[in-house]
């Protein structure tokens, strides 16, 4: 219906005539409010020109016609950014770089305006940061919280919360890593790493068939997400402790790493808690995102065996693990992890009471969970 104004905006341009073009592109989103093309191109010609306001409005118009649509949002940005109107432009930006993530194989240009957008956002937060007095001065635990904070509210970060799949232990703020809690148990990780790696090395080659996949559901379990994993030696197991259960052929093989574990950090909650393994991850394989089943335990990891291209996600916060070097988790917060080597990945893994719980709250839980799997015959964790 308006190919003949387009077909006449496109002579005039042509002819380097761009108040022709205008006025018959004008014509066009007349006729056809809907017309999207005709209002892209009417918004990059009066940006041509430096009428930015009027730029703007034809590509809010062109939004209208198709919302959310990749290129009229990065063109509204950059004439938010040119209008000055610096938090409307970031705004934009952000849900651009959004959508991006999403498009395969954007051409050249329009990766290198993402690019400037992405600087775009990288100088706003500085310049909030610099306004805000207080952070030179933070503690590490409030600056971490402080540059989360600022995450959430600049570069709307997902947020994640615990979502037990069984036990929420109530009152309980939601962290992803606790970089700020064990400090002695990672200091006796990092100087533990190389025995600790010398007994998987030695499992690995004299006790390869005690390996156990992680995943084993009992007939009739719901597996959910799981499925593909189930009893897959993908994701295989040493488990040293289970569910409170020694196996003592193993960690009689793993001195070591058993003494690492004998402090008194774990929960102790009888047929259920603790559990350490060393977890093995074939190259090629993705454990999918889950929750764990209670929030009243962490999970530390000691990277034993990391190839490149592993990674591992809790929540919004993906990083890449480091052999010798030990974190803890929330794993009642979403988290996922995968190896797309073509090595072997092996971690040590264990759990450890929540930081946080007194021992009035550990002695709460320790009795009603007994209680409850002496009364119902409830399973382990």
């Amino acid at each position: 219906m308006t190919s003949a104004f387009h077909t006449a905006a496109d002579s005039a341009m042509s002819r380097n005539d761009l108040p022709e073009a205008i006025g018959h592109l004008e014509q066009a989103t007349a006729t056809d409010p809907s017309d999207f093309d005709a209002w892209m191109k009417l918004a990059a010609l009066r940006r041509h020109i430096g009428d930015h306001v009027q730029a703007l409005a034809a590509a809010n118009s062109a939004l209208d016609a198709r919302p959310n649509e990749f290129v009229a949002l990065l063109l509204k940005g950059k004439l938010h950014e040119q209008l000055g109107e610096h938090g409307r432009a970031a705004e934009v930006y952000r849900a651009v770089l959004h959508h991006a993530a999403e498009i395969p194989n954007l051409p050249p240009p329009i990766q290198a305006q993402l690019e400037q957008a992405r600087q775009f956002l990288h100088q706003q937060r500085s310049n909030i940061e610099a306004t805000m007095p207080s952070m030179a001065a933070l503690d590490p635990i409030h600056r971490a919280r402080a540059e989360r904070f600022l995450e959430n509210v600049l570069d709307r970060r997902p947020i994640y919360t615990h979502k037990p799949t069984h036990y929420h232990y109530p009152d309980q703020p939601s962290i992803e890593y606790f970089d700020f809690a064990y400090h002695e148990l990672k200091q006796r990780m990092r100087a533990a790493f190389p025995a600790i790696l010398a007994e998987l090395q030695a499992l690995l080659a004299e006790r390869a068939d005690c390996q156990q996949p992680y995943v084993n559901f009992s007939s009739g379990q719901p597996m959910a997400q799981f499925e593909p994993l189930n009893r897959n030696p993908a994701w295989n197991a040493f488990h040293l402790i289970r569910y409170g259960e020694v196996d003592h052929g193993l960690a009689a093989a793993c001195p070591n790493t058993m003494k690492l574990f004998s402090n008194g950090e774990q929960p102790d909650v009888t047929g259920l808690t603790p559990n350490l393994m060393f977890s093995l991850l074939a190259p090629h394989t993705r454990i999918p995102a889950h929750v764990g089943v209670a929030n009243f335990r962490v999970v530390f990891h000691l990277p034993l065996i990391v190839p490149d291209k592993c990674f591992f996600r809790v929540g919004a916060d993906t990083r890449r693990w480091v052999e010798g070097e030990p974190w803890i988790f929330d794993d009642s917060v979403e988290h996922e992890a995968w190896n797309d080597s073509d090595e072997l990945r092996v971690i040590l893994m264990g759990d450890l009471w929540r930081p946080g719980l007194d021992e009035t709250d550990r002695q709460i839980v320790r009795e009603l969970l007994s209680a409850q799997a002496f009364n119902s015959e409830i399973g382990a964790l």
